[in-house]
C-alpha cells in the first residue's frame, strides 16, 4: 500500500458516496426529517452511533430500548466474530454491563470503548450523536459504512489484494492478488500452512482465525476497480 489509505461509505437513504466525516452530518439531515415525518405517529427513541476503528467506520441506528449486548452482537457479526472471545465496553475506566439499555448509555458526545478479544485484541470506538424519535422496526439499522478500502498487491502493484501473509507482514507490506498469490506460496513456508488469511473489510483482518463476518456480504470483501468505461 504505497498510497494512504482513505474510506468513504454510501448513505442507506439516498446511496450518496461521502467521506467518514461527511457522513454523520449527512446522515443527521435523514433523520431529523424522518423524525418529522413520523410527527403524530406512535414511535420509539433510536439513538444514532458513529462506530470507529482508524479510517474504517460504521454509522449504526439502534433502538434506544434494546440492550447493550444487541450492539456487541452486531459488531461481532459484521466485523469481529472468529472464536468466540470475550469482549466488553467501557467509559473511561467503568465497564458498562451488557443489560443496560442503549439509550441510557448512548447520550449525545459520550464516548465509549470496546474490546473484543482480551489477547489478540480489536479495539473500536463508539460514540452517542443524537437520538430521534421515529417508527422503525428493526433493533439495529446500517445507516452507512466504509466501502473496501483500496489495498493494492504489494508485489505487482496493479490488481487489489485478496490474501496477505501474518508471518512477512511483520517485516514488509505482504498483501497478494490471487496470481502474485501462487507466487508467494513458493517462497514463504508458512503461507500455504496457516499464515494465509483473506483481505477483509474490518479492522479485525488479520487476527486470529477471523476470514470475514456474516452479515452485509457485499462489502465485506475486497477493493474492487472502477471501470475505466
Amino acid at each position: 500500500m504505497t498510497e494512504e489509505l482513505t474510506s468513504e461509505g454510501k448513505c442507506l437513504y439516498c446511496e450518496q458516496m461521502l467521506s467518514q466525516k461527511e457522513m454523520v452530518k449527512h446522515i443527521a439531515k435523514h433523520l431529523a426529517d424522518k423524525e418529522k415525518a413520523y410527527s403524530g405517529l406512535k414511535t420509539q427513541t433510536y439513538c444514532h452511533i458513529m462506530v470507529e476503528a482508524d479510517i474504517m467506520f460504521l454509522n449504526l441506528l439502534v433502538n434506544g430500548s434494546a440492550k447493550i449486548k444487541t450492539i456487541d452482537n452486531y459488531l461481532r457479526d459484521i466485523w469481529l466474530e472468529c472464536c468466540g472471545h470475550l469482549s466488553g465496553f467501557t467509559m473511561g475506566r467503568e465497564e458498562i454491563g451488557m443489560n443496560n439499555k442503549v439509550k441510557d448509555v448512548f447520550k449525545p458526545k459520550v464516548k465509549i470503548t470496546y474490546d473484543y478479544d482480551f489477547g489478540t485484541t480489536t479495539r473500536l470506538y463508539l460514540k452517542g450523536l443524537k437520538s430521534y424519535e421515529l417508527n422503525e422496526t428493526k433493533n439495529i439499522l446500517l445507516l452507512s459504512r466504509n466501502e473496501p478500502l483500496k489495498i493494492m498487491c504489494s508485489t505487482c502493484k496493479n490488481a487489489p489484494a485478496d490474501s496477505m501473509c501474518t508471518v512477512c507482514c511483520w517485516e514488509k507490506e505482504a498483501y497478494y492478488c490471487m496470481k502474485c498469490t501462487k507466487k508467494h506460496e513458493k517462497e514463504c513456508e508458512d503461507f500455504a500452512d496457516y499464515s494465509q488469511m483473506p483481505i477483509v473489510n474490518s479492522p479485525r483482518m488479520g487476527e486470529c482465525g477471523y476470514t470475514g463476518g456474516s452479515i452485509d456480504l457485499a462489502r465485506d470483501g475486497v477493493y474492487k476497480m472502477k471501470s475505466l468505461s
